[in-house]
């Protein structure tokens, strides 16, 4: 689909057809008067007649525009197309999203994992600072490219963010839940409207889990079940499905899936600190998202064993012999000699009475 490649408006020649979403397509573009290539998005037709879809599409661009970070989609204009449809303006990212580097390679090492994680930290901590909070974090929203030293990622698509101090329109009708099931906190998937940082925190850390495994960590074949399983039930181990992740790796995705969200981390950063202790590095997010992937690597093969206590081990077996249990025939022996005895006893004390 490309019916606006060629098409000229807000100052930008569209040209070739990138993705398509449920919003909008995206296209590849030149700004007419710098020569610059950007990325256009553009609202489907009976998507820009829908006013509530319209005003989530704009929100998108003012919380975007706003927040301006490295980690973060860099959101450039805003305007309408001559048939009314709006758009906005993007920088023109070369790579591919999360999700696709996941299908295709699984899981990852944990030098590797290390970096993105602490670069999505760094990104949902600018943003939480600002009062944004994401909601719809996964693997599809974040971009992946290609750096001197290693990935840098993009965290996008802001059309489902709560602001903390929010005055404008609602833009959840009643009974809709804004997220994706797979990486929908408790609060989310029990359709609560107490989301704060902390849902972004317990999505950040499903996300990990997948890095380090693979798989989702809530996974089922309805929507239903996936929310269920968010709600009540804990994912498998990491380290069944990746022993290069240790123990202590596995106790922070225990405590950032928390179903309270009282007993997950606080924060993102706080999030990244504990999972940089789980590996024994020190807990500088900011340094180790900007590592190159060798020199950390270097750094957890080097770094001493975290003091932290594995799973409880089975108490060894100590006796030579187990204990033999009575049964019916041992039963049935005993009381027959303990008969005799007593029939031995009555006769002897008879024979002396007679005597």
């Amino acid at each position: 689909m490309g019916e606006r490649t060629g098409q000229r408006f807000g100052g930008y020649t569209v040209g070739a057809h990138i993705a398509d979403g449920s919003m909008g397509a995206v296209y590849e573009a030149h700004d007419d008067d710098t020569g610059e290539r950007v990325a256009i998005k553009v609202l489907h037709p009976h998507v820009a007649r829908d006013a509530i879809a319209a005003e989530r599409f704009r929100r998108e661009y003012e919380t975007a525009h706003s927040l301006r970070h490295r980690y973060i989609i860099d959101v450039r204009d805003f305007g309408e197309t001559d048939d009314g449809a709006d758009f906005m303006t993007m920088e023109f990212l070369e790579g591919e999203e999360l999700s696709l580097i996941l299908a295709r390679e699984a899981s990852m090492q944990p030098a590797r994992a290390v970096r993105m994680v602490c670069q999505l930290a760094v990104a949902l901590h600018h943003a939480h600072a600002a009062g944004v909070v994401h909601r719809d974090l996964k693997p599809d929203n974040i971009f992946i490219c290609a750096g001197p030293h290693g990935d840098e990622i993009r965290v996008l698509d802001f059309g489902s963010v709560k602001l903390q101090l929010e005055t404008g329109p609602k833009l959840t009708m009643l009974g809709t839940i804004l997220g994706s099931p797979y990486y929908m906190s408790p609060e989310q998937a029990m359709g609560r409207l107490d989301v704060d940082p902390r849902s972004d925190v317990f999505a950040q850390t499903s996300i990990m889990y997948e890095l380090a495994t693979g798989e989702v960590a809530f996974a089922a074949d309805t929507v239903q079940d996936i929310l269920n399983k968010i709600i009540a039930e804990d994912p498998p181990a990491v380290s069944i499905a990746n022993p290069a992740y240790p123990w202590s790796f596995e106790e922070v995705i225990r405590k950032g899936l928390r179903k309270d969200k009282l007993e997950r981390f606080g924060s993102s950063h706080e999030l990244a600190e504990a999972m940089l202790g789980a590996f024994g590095l020190d807990p500088d997010v900011e340094r180790w998202a900007g590592t190159p992937v060798d020199v950390i690597e270097t750094a957890i093969d080097d770094a001493p064993e975290p003091p932290v206590l594995g799973p409880p081990s089975p108490r060894p077996f100590t006796s030579s012999a187990p204990p033999v249990l009575p049964t019916p025939v041992h039963r049935g022996a005993k009381l027959a000699v303990g008969f005799v005895l007593a029939t031995a006893l009555i006769l002897g004390a008879w024979l002396l009475l007679r005597a």
